[in-house]
């Protein structure tokens, strides 16, 4: 089969004035990408990488693929994640992964939460989407502390530090401020949950399933002062213990799995996607959000170590995303 490994490959891109220095943190490093390729190809597939910038809809046009296999971020707006998946649709040619309006929404937190809010426990929060909304009456009202702010729209932990974790409304007015200017859109602001954080992986479609979780402990650092901050990340080796599988009892385990495949199916997810949920202080497990892009680095991806975790090498993981997106679309 003919596939388009559609990307955006960090390599190719610096960020200019005025954007953040993690402005591409979700592009994929070359070695990744190469790596995907190599190993779909080893299945017997013909496979040409495309980069999915402005030339991808005429290079795709022309290309006379099968399918693509779809890892692209996008570059603008909460929409981002979705356009490939659109082309795709617009010019007729299947893909793997989920759809246009899926991507949007998941990537978009607080709209996520709105979704499944029904479906899974959802932490307590609230979007700030300028300057001015942090002086209106009732701003703070209700919200709990210590709190956490993030960019409502970002991935790959995009504009989450150290110190996005508040103890107070002051604090929390001076962290808004900065992610609202650094990376120019809405901040959201949602209740600290200070118990274990786990990431879950999910593989299917009607019939998914969780492949594996992951605890991510802190080494450093108690667990109800952890952040899962872009600094933890880029130092993983030495700032957190990935557990696989978590050190919880395992009625624990089976809520967080209760949890992960209620978001994937209530946001309609498919073929794969990774979970994040993380334990309030009453020991219950909180959806933080779902990722339909996870990353598939194989040296330091959250979704390979899990699966790696429960003896998933990479190309078997890398075949059952592909055997879960042929089936759903009718290939052989």
């Amino acid at each position: 089969m003919r596939l388009a490994l559609a990307c955006n490959r960090s390599h190719l891109y610096q960020p200019v004035d005025g954007q953040p220095e993690d402005q591409f943190e979700e592009f994929d490093a070359p070695e990744t990408v190469d790596a995907i390729a190599q190993t779909i190809a080893s299945f017997g597939h013909t496979v040409e990488i495309l980069e999915a910038d402005h030339t991808f809809p005429e290079t795709l046009k022309q290309g006379m693929f099968d399918v693509v296999f779809n890892i692209s971020e996008g570059f603008r707006g909460r929409c981002r994640e979705s356009l490939v998946p659109a082309v795709c649709e617009m010019l007729g040619v299947p893909y793997t992964g989920s759809d246009p309006l899926t991507m949007a929404i998941s990537l978009d937190k607080n709209m996520a939460k709105k979704v499944l809010a029904d479906k899974v426990p959802v932490p307590a929060g609230r979007v700030f989407t300028c300057a001015a909304d942090l002086e209106r009456s009732g701003a703070f009202d209700d919200l709990l502390f210590p709190a956490l702010i993030k960019p409502n729209a970002e991935g790959s932990s995009k504009g989450i530090r150290t110190f996005s974790r508040v103890e107070n409304v002051s604090k929390a007015r001076e962290v808004i401020l900065w992610a609202l200017k650094e990376y120019r859109g809405p901040a959201l602001i949602e209740e600290f949950l200070p118990g274990v954080e786990c990431t879950v992986g999910v593989v299917g479609n009607q019939n998914a399933r969780v492949i594996g979780m992951m605890e991510i402990a802190p080494k450093k650092v108690s667990q109800d002062q952890f952040v899962y901050s872009l600094e933890t990340k880029r130092d993983y080796k030495n700032q957190v213990e990935y557990r696989v599988p978590p050190h919880l009892p395992e009625s624990t385990k089976k809520e967080i799995e209760e949890v992960a495949l209620g978001a994937f199916h209530g946001l309609d997810c498919r073929d794969f996607s990774r979970v994040d949920v993380r334990l309030g202080a009453d020991g219950r497990p909180r959806f933080i959000e779902v990722n339909p892009l996870p990353g598939l680095s194989p040296f330091k991806s959250d979704l390979v170590i899990l699966a790696r975790g429960m003896n998933i090498e990479y190309p078997e993981l890398m075949r059952m995303i592909l055997d879960s997106a042929f089936k759903r679309l009718g290939l052989a």
